[in-house]
Protein backbone atom coordinates (compact mmCIF):
# COMPACT_ATOMS: atom_id res chain seq x y z
CA UNK A 1 0.00 0.00 0.00
CA UNK A 2 0.97 3.33 0.25
CA UNK A 3 3.11 2.95 3.32
CA UNK A 4 4.96 0.44 1.55
CA UNK A 5 5.86 3.32 -1.07
CA UNK A 6 6.35 6.24 1.40
CA UNK A 7 9.22 3.63 3.32
CA UNK A 8 10.69 2.46 -0.32
CA UNK A 9 10.96 5.97 -0.84
CA UNK A 10 12.45 6.95 2.63
CA UNK A 11 15.36 4.19 1.90
CA UNK A 12 16.40 5.75 -1.13
CA UNK A 13 15.89 9.43 0.20
CA UNK A 14 16.68 9.52 3.80
CA UNK A 15 15.97 13.08 4.05
CA UNK A 16 12.24 11.91 4.46
CA UNK A 17 12.74 10.32 7.61
CA UNK A 18 12.76 13.67 9.20
CA UNK A 19 9.30 14.73 7.42
CA UNK A 20 7.45 11.15 8.90
CA UNK A 21 8.80 12.44 12.40
CA UNK A 22 7.08 15.51 11.36
CA UNK A 23 4.15 13.48 10.39
CA UNK A 24 4.17 12.06 13.97
CA UNK A 25 3.05 15.60 15.13
CA UNK A 26 0.32 15.58 12.65
CA UNK A 27 -3.39 16.14 14.36
CA UNK A 28 -5.13 13.73 12.31
CA UNK A 29 -4.41 10.67 14.19
CA UNK A 30 -4.44 8.59 10.82
CA UNK A 31 -0.89 10.35 9.78
CA UNK A 32 0.21 9.94 13.04
CA UNK A 33 -0.08 6.36 12.67
CA UNK A 34 0.77 5.89 9.23
CA UNK A 35 3.98 7.82 9.66
CA UNK A 36 4.81 5.85 12.97
CA UNK A 37 4.19 3.05 10.88
CA UNK A 38 6.56 3.68 8.07
CA UNK A 39 8.96 4.87 10.94
CA UNK A 40 8.80 1.19 12.29
CA UNK A 41 9.20 -0.08 8.72
CA UNK A 42 12.47 1.87 7.90
CA UNK A 43 13.89 1.32 11.22
CA UNK A 44 13.82 -2.54 10.36
CA UNK A 45 15.48 -1.94 7.55
CA UNK A 46 17.67 0.90 8.15
CA UNK A 47 17.80 1.22 12.01
CA UNK A 48 20.59 4.14 11.90
CA UNK A 49 18.05 6.32 10.01
CA UNK A 50 16.09 6.65 13.16
CA UNK A 51 18.85 7.32 15.35
CA UNK A 52 19.18 10.60 15.24
CA UNK A 53 15.78 11.92 16.14
CA UNK A 54 15.59 9.40 19.38
CA UNK A 55 14.42 11.75 21.64
CA UNK A 56 11.27 13.30 19.59
CA UNK A 57 10.41 9.56 19.28
CA UNK A 58 10.71 9.32 23.09
CA UNK A 59 8.74 12.16 23.47
CA UNK A 60 5.73 11.93 20.99
CA UNK A 61 5.48 8.30 22.44
CA UNK A 62 4.86 9.50 26.16
CA UNK A 63 2.59 11.93 24.33
CA UNK A 64 0.83 9.69 22.08
CA UNK A 65 -3.02 8.30 23.50
CA UNK A 66 -3.83 6.43 20.06
CA UNK A 67 -2.88 3.20 21.15
CA UNK A 68 -2.02 1.75 17.17
CA UNK A 69 0.37 4.92 17.08
CA UNK A 70 1.83 4.14 20.54
CA UNK A 71 2.29 0.40 19.27
CA UNK A 72 4.39 1.41 16.79
CA UNK A 73 6.52 3.84 18.67
CA UNK A 74 6.68 1.86 21.49
CA UNK A 75 8.45 -1.46 19.03
CA UNK A 76 10.52 1.55 17.55
CA UNK A 77 11.86 3.49 20.86
CA UNK A 78 12.76 -0.46 22.12
CA UNK A 79 15.19 -1.03 19.35
CA UNK A 80 16.91 2.43 19.38
CA UNK A 81 19.90 2.92 21.30
CA UNK A 82 19.37 5.67 24.00
CA UNK A 83 21.52 6.65 26.75
CA UNK A 84 21.21 8.60 30.28
CA UNK A 85 17.88 10.60 30.18
CA UNK A 86 16.32 9.78 27.70
CA UNK A 87 17.18 5.93 28.39
CA UNK A 88 15.68 6.24 31.96
CA UNK A 89 12.67 7.89 30.44
CA UNK A 90 11.88 5.21 27.88
CA UNK A 91 12.28 2.54 30.90
CA UNK A 92 10.23 4.32 33.15
CA UNK A 93 7.55 4.46 30.09
CA UNK A 94 8.27 0.74 29.65
CA UNK A 95 7.83 -0.56 33.09
CA UNK A 96 4.50 1.54 32.95
CA UNK A 97 3.07 0.20 29.49
CA UNK A 98 3.29 -3.80 31.56
CA UNK A 99 0.43 -2.12 33.29
CA UNK A 100 -1.46 -1.46 30.02
CA UNK A 101 -4.85 -3.18 29.15
CA UNK A 102 -3.76 -3.82 25.81
CA UNK A 103 -1.19 -7.25 25.88
CA UNK A 104 0.71 -5.97 22.15
CA UNK A 105 1.37 -3.38 24.41
CA UNK A 106 2.79 -5.34 27.41
CA UNK A 107 4.43 -6.98 24.81
CA UNK A 108 6.30 -4.67 23.21
CA UNK A 109 6.86 -3.09 26.26
CA UNK A 110 8.74 -6.09 27.74
CA UNK A 111 10.53 -6.88 24.36
CA UNK A 112 12.08 -2.81 24.46
CA UNK A 113 13.14 -3.89 28.78
CA UNK A 114 14.65 -6.63 27.22
CA UNK A 115 16.79 -4.83 24.82
CA UNK A 116 17.73 -2.06 27.37
CA UNK A 117 18.97 -4.91 29.63
CA UNK A 118 21.49 -6.41 27.54
CA UNK A 119 23.76 -4.17 28.17
CA UNK A 120 22.70 -2.95 31.73
CA UNK A 121 23.17 -5.39 34.46
CA UNK A 122 20.64 -3.52 37.16
CA UNK A 123 17.76 -3.63 34.26
CA UNK A 124 18.57 -7.43 33.57
CA UNK A 125 17.99 -7.93 37.43
CA UNK A 126 14.97 -5.89 38.03
CA UNK A 127 13.26 -7.34 34.95
CA UNK A 128 13.73 -11.00 35.46
CA UNK A 129 11.23 -11.56 38.29
CA UNK A 130 9.05 -9.55 35.58
CA UNK A 131 9.66 -12.05 33.19
CA UNK A 132 9.18 -14.72 35.39
CA UNK A 133 5.45 -13.56 36.14
CA UNK A 134 5.15 -12.88 32.58
CA UNK A 135 5.19 -16.61 32.13
CA UNK A 136 1.82 -17.20 33.74
CA UNK A 137 -0.10 -14.30 31.72
CA UNK A 138 -3.20 -15.48 30.57
CA UNK A 139 -1.93 -13.92 27.24
CA UNK A 140 -0.77 -16.81 25.06
CA UNK A 141 1.21 -13.94 23.28
CA UNK A 142 2.63 -12.54 26.39
CA UNK A 143 3.65 -16.59 27.61
CA UNK A 144 5.30 -17.36 24.22
CA UNK A 145 7.30 -14.00 23.87
CA UNK A 146 8.53 -14.13 27.22
CA UNK A 147 10.30 -17.36 26.62
CA UNK A 148 11.81 -15.48 23.77
CA UNK A 149 13.08 -12.92 25.69
CA UNK A 150 14.11 -14.83 28.39
CA UNK A 151 16.30 -16.88 26.05
CA UNK A 152 17.57 -13.35 24.42
CA UNK A 153 18.83 -12.08 28.08
CA UNK A 154 20.67 -15.28 28.61
CA UNK A 155 22.79 -15.53 25.27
Amino acid sequence: GPTNEIVREALRNPALVKDLIDALDDERIVVAHRASNALKKIQRSQPELLHPYGKRILKKTLATEHMHTRWSLTIILGELPLRGRDKALATDLMFEALSSRSALQRVFALQALTNYAQNDATLRTRIQPILQRALTDPSAAIRARTRKLMKQLES
